[in-house]
C-alpha cells in the first residue's frame, strides 16, 4: 500500500511539474507575448455650424482683394472647410466652392492666419471642421 502512496506522490508530482512547464511555455509563447502599445485612433475632427465657431473667432484677418480680381471685377463666395486644432488655430483647409483661384488663394492667405477660442468637450479642448465664407465684392 505504501508502494502505491508513494508512487501515487510521485505521479502527482510529475504531472503538477509537467503542468507547470507547459504553462510556462505557453505564456512565453510569441502568441502570448505583451504587444507594444500602440498610440490611440486619431479622432475625426466634431463638425460644428459656422455660425457657433464664429463667435469663437479671436483673430480675424481680412482678405487682401487681388488687384487683378479687383480690376477684372471678379466677384464670388469662396467657401472653405476649415479644421481649427485644439490650440484654437487653423491647421487645414480646402475649398469647397467653386470660385477663381486667385480669389480661393485670397481667402485661403487670410483665412490662414485666423485664431479661435479652443472647443471644449468635457473640458477637454478638441480639433473641429467647419465652413468659412469670405465673399469677395467689387467695392469692398
Amino acid at each position: 500500500m505504501s508502494e502505491i502512496r508513494f508512487f501515487s506522490r510521485v505521479l502527482g508530482s510529475l504531472l503538477l511539474t509537467v503542468f507547470i512547464s507547459i504553462s510556462a511555455t505557453a505564456q512565453n509563447s510569441p502568441d502570448n507575448a505583451p504587444q507594444p502599445q500602440s498610440a490611440p485612433p486619431a479622432k475625426a475632427p466634431t463638425r460644428v455650424a459656422s455660425a457657433v465657431q464664429e463667435k469663437k473667432l479671436t483673430k480675424r484677418v481680412a482678405p487682401v482683394y487681388p488687384k487683378d480680381a479687383f480690376d477684372a471685377k471678379l466677384t464670388g463666395i469662396i467657401s472653405l472647410e476649415v479644421t481649427i486644432g485644439i490650440d484654437g488655430k487653423v491647421t487645414h483647409m480646402r475649398p469647397v466652392s467653386n470660385g477663381d483661384p486667385i480669389l480661393i488663394k485670397a481667402a485661403e492667405d487670410a483665412v490662414k492666419q485666423w485664431v479661435y477660442k479652443p472647443t471644449l468637450v468635457d473640458k477637454m479642448p478638441i480639433e473641429v471642421l467647419t465652413i468659412v465664407s469670405i465673399n469677395f465684392k467689387v467695392g469692398e
